[in-house]
């Protein structure tokens, strides 16, 4: 009796497995919006951190938006809450990328709250572009990304351009 239930959940699976492989091979449209959600992704609640010339993150506010990666124009995105860029990189001038995951002690908490958050610490993420603009010249953009998606925008990050993402997490 064992050995049937496994039999049709198996035969059930590889049904499945079948179907969703030779999906897009059947029905394809290249304008259909399945296609079109996969030629861009999209990472909300991430910030544009402004750094000023010498190199600090801090140098203005950060603004809130979308970072996308944009495979059918080849480009990384960095959209404002009104759907204008902040920025916008070729995927040719990418020179290098680096991920920073961050701890930091939590100390407004401890104060306010408990001392008890002294011991629990916050995390940023952050994505670090290096490219080159049309002049040639070196370049680079800070977007800190959201805990929720940031290994997602990471992966997409590296999916999208060819690069590899360095990773730097402090303990």
């Amino acid at each position: 009796m064992k050995s049937k239930r496994t039999l049709v959940f198996t035969l059930y699976m590889i049904v499945i497995a079948m179907t969703l492989a030779l999906a897009p091979a059947l029905g394809s449209d290249s304008n259909s919006p399945a296609n079109q959600a996969t030629a861009s992704e999209k990472f909300d609640h991430s910030e544009y951190m402004k750094a000023n010339p010498t190199g600090q993150r801090k140098a203005e506010p950060a603004v809130k938006g979308v970072l996308t990666f944009d495979t059918a124009d080849k480009t990384v995105k960095f959209l404002l809450k009104s759907g204008d860029p902040a920025f916008s990189i070729k995927f040719d001038s990418i020179k290098t990328m680096l991920y920073e995951q961050a701890e930091k002690p939590r100390y407004t908490e401890a104060v306010l709250i408990s001392p008890m958050f002294l011991l629990a610490h916050s995390k940023k993420h952050f994505l670090t572009i290096q490219y080159t603009d049309d002049s040639g010249s070196g370049q680079f953009v800070i977007v800190h990304l959201d805990k929720k998606n940031a290994r997602e925008a990471v992966a997409a990050a590296e999916a999208a351009t060819g690069k590899k993402v360095e990773r730097v997490e402090e303990k």
